[in-house]
């Protein structure tokens, strides 16, 4: 077992000798990394689904990490008790989600030391989110599988200063740092806010719609950053 370019580049922001929760686990591939490689000293790993939950046993119980890892089956953090975890990470469901997730568990959320998410879309809400919470982004990064490109958010508790609309949608940390990825990242925005243009400019009242306007304006402040 062997974690892609996604799943690997979470890991990275995991600190050394926490304990984390893996909400919506799968398989279970990425605690059993985590522990493996020490870099987690015990993991809990959740699933809302009976497959995927019944999946990660058999492969924690393969990985002989039964004893470290413990798969439980529910929605969200609804499986942990505070101050249970330092860590929880969210990968590869909707940014609306997350928000949902989050929202049904604050006391939680409030016993947290940080979160790693990885929306596949809905950045600005969940961003935005955050925020409203009076958590921050600390560190951001992109990654790249299978042709996809992905954003990973790594957020911990305290209060700043709300980023710009744009940047809740390409994230402030990244905007900043422009890692090798960003250019291609700023693109596919670009072209998929281009292709809902394209479709609107068919019609006349689209076209006069104040969300066209608006979507022309986001094409061209994302165009300045490439």
């Amino acid at each position: 077992m062997s974690l892609g370019a996604r799943l690997q580049t979470v890991t990275k922001f995991v600190p050394h000798g926490s304990v984390i929760a893996d909400i919506g686990t799968d398989h279970g591939y990425l605690p059993i990394e985590l522990v493996k490689t020490g870099r987690c000293c015990k993991a809990i790993a959740g699933d809302v689904n009976e497959g995927p939950y019944l999946a990660a046993k058999r492969s924690v119980r393969n990985a002989s990490l039964m004893n470290k890892i413990d798969i439980r089956l529910g929605s969200g953090l609804e499986i942990l008790q505070p101050n249970e975890v330092d860590i929880a990470i969210f990968c590869g469901m909707g940014g609306n989600l997350m928000v949902q997730l989050l929202q049904d568990c604050p006391e939680i959320v409030n016993s947290l030391k940080g979160l790693i998410l990885q929306p596949q879309q809905g950045f600005t809400a969940l961003r935005k989110y955050l925020y409203s919470i009076d958590w921050h982004i600390e560190d951001e990064a992109i990654a790249k599988e299978d042709g996809r490109i992905y954003q990973i958010i790594y957020a911990k508790p305290g209060k700043q200063a709300l980023p710009t609309e744009l940047e809740l949608e390409i994230g402030p940390v990244l905007n900043r740092t422009r890692p090798i990825l960003f250019k291609e990242m700023i693109a596919e925005f670009i072209a998929k806010a281009n292709r809902s243009l394209n479709g609107m400019a068919k019609s006349e009242t689209a076209k006069n719609t104040a969300h066209y306007h608006q979507l022309q304006t986001y094409v061209k402040a994302l165009e300045e950053l490439l």
